[in-house]
């Protein structure tokens, strides 16, 4: 395995980072629908979240420890999030422009040499 682009250890900061943003997003949304009188409702986006929570953090692990698996997942979430963000480019405008543009860096930088290698994509 070669050395680790700074870019692929910021990504993994950024996930991991944002993983614990939908734990937390997990928790607060189960006790408010809870708290409304929708508890089986806030169990079920609750579970939703931790999964969600779950895959960022193991991409941003599978950053640090070169895991293929986070290349083509990482890939696969760009292309999603594009498509996405093409959808919103017709209610926020200025929102789904500036996810495109994001995320098509970030799409862009995958397909680097060092990045794919690093992976075992290369």
């Amino acid at each position: 395995m070669s050395e680790r682009p700074l870019g692929v250890s910021v990504l993994g900061v950024l996930w991991i980072f944002i993983a614990c943003i939908w734990f937390v997003a997990a928790i607060l949304g189960v006790a408010v629908l809870a708290g409304l009188g929708f508890p089986g409702l806030g169990a079920i986006a609750g579970v939703i979240l931790v999964c969600i929570a779950i895959v960022d953090l193991l991409l941003g692990i599978g950053c640090f420890r070169g895991w293929g698996i986070v290349w083509t997942v990482g890939v696969l979430m760009m292309v999603i999030n594009i498509i996405f963000g093409l959808m919103t480019l017709f209610s926020a405008w200025i929102y789904g422009v500036l996810s495109i543009i994001v995320l098509a860096i970030i799409l862009w930088y995958f397909f680097q040499p060092q990045v794919k290698k690093y992976f075992g994509k290369a």
